[in-house]
């Protein structure tokens, strides 16, 4: 196992408190290698909060929330620098160890009270080249979800409960006759809007391709990746402002290992993760979501009989057909790009065991948003 700044250690005679993934369990179609570390590594407690792409990644902790408010969290680091779980494919891990206790602090200081993970990518091999290709595509289903009444149903059991309470009814006769026969789509309106916006089954899509090899002199590792995730909202198709809602990330990694002398090694790394968000123009789904699932059969139609599209409300009292199609579109794109040089020195013939290694990095993070929004025609009866 790693057990700190790069130092190897057989298990049986460590003392500290270290967990090692096996790098074969995380090989598995998930977002993030953090949606993978719960129930795999003992000590460690994760959460997702969202299934929704893009915000469907876990948050995990080690032994516990260490701070109120859980502001601190692990110290990862990706072959000896600082990074981020999320935006390194699984399959270019070499090893994964977890360190959970006092030893951690013991060697990377106050950084490490709350637990360290330490991933170590893989490198090249003296060998012909290796090639390695993946392609998983996975179905997601929204299997469980609440059944709603329709129209006149739900204003049989709203004039139900508006008389329990001792008002009067929320809906009269007459309008309970043009609810049931749908006469007035406009003013009485019978809108499914958990069938009208909302798939059953979205798709979630990974390629990756690896290449390693090398000789005596050179070492390489290379390796391209991507996953790409749709969302669980129908899109109009025909709408030159809807939003292609979905999640698309791309990763790429090199390593280069050369022996200058027999004593003398230089390492080159370059990965880069880009990610891109789609949204609607409100760039927040999270009121779509609620829309779909407050507003009543009866509240808005989906499009009036004019043609014009009902104006937007407050929050969850929106048309959420009207939020997902015609607020224009909005995308969030995140780089995150590194380039590592590192110097290994063997000074053994000076003394048994010694080595000097120094080692640098340029990080690259860049963020872009682009908004188009567009507040829709309305109508007023």
């Amino acid at each position: 196992m790693v057990v700190g700044l790069g130092n190897v250690q057989r298990k049986i005679s460590s003392v500290g408190a270290i967990t090692t993934v096996d790098v074969k369990q995380l090989q598995s179609p998930a977002p993030s290698i953090a949606n993978l570390l719960g129930g795999r590594a003992a000590g460690v407690i994760s959460r997702l909060g969202s299934g929704e792409p893009g915000k469907n990644i876990s948050e995990f902790w080690i032994r516990g929330i260490g701070t109120f408010g859980a502001n601190n969290s692990a110290l990862v680091l990706i072959d000896g620098l600082e990074g981020d779980l999320n935006t390194i494919d699984a399959a270019d891990v070499e090893s994964f160890s977890i360190l959970k206790d006092a030893s951690a602090t013991a060697v990377y200081g106050v950084r490490g009270a709350n637990g360290v993970v330490l991933v170590t990518t893989k490198r090249g091999l003296i060998d012909r080249i290796q090639i390695t290709a993946r392609a998983n595509t996975t179905l997601s289903h929204l299997n469980r979800l609440p059944n709603y009444l329709r129209a006149h149903d739900y204003a049989l059991l709203a004039n139900e409960a508006s008389v329990v309470r001792g008002q009067s009814p929320l809906y009269n006769q007459t309008e309970m006759g043009i609810i049931r026969d749908g006469l007035d789509p406009d003013m009485y309106p019978d809108v499914d809007w958990q069938d009208e916006i909302l798939n059953d089954n979205f798709w979630r899509q990974s390629y990756y391709i690896s290449g390693r090899g090398g000789s005596e002199v050179a070492r390489y590792f290379m390796s391209l990746g991507g996953k790409t995730e749709t969302a669980a909202y129908k899109v109009d198709k025909n709408s030159v402002y809807s939003s292609n809602v979905g999640f698309n990330t791309y990763n790429y990694r090199i390593n280069l290992d050369v022996n200058l002398t027999k004593t003398t090694k230089v390492f080159l790394g370059s990965d880069g993760f880009l990610s891109k968000l789609n949204q609607p123009g409100l760039a927040n789904t999270d009121y779509i979501w609620g829309a779909q699932s407050s507003l009543t059969p009866v509240s808005l139609p989906t499009q009036y009989s004019n043609g014009l599209l009902p104006g937007l409300g407050s929050g969850d009292q929106s048309s959420p057909y009207v939020m997902i199609n015609r607020t224009g579109k909005a995308a969030d794109e995140v780089y995150k790009g590194k380039t590592t040089l590192a110097l290994n020195q063997d000074l053994s013939k000076f003394l048994d065991g010694l080595k000097f290694r120094v080692q640098g990095a340029y990080d690259i993070h860049s963020y872009f948003e682009e908004r188009r929004r567009v507040q829709p025609h309305y109508t007023k009866l």
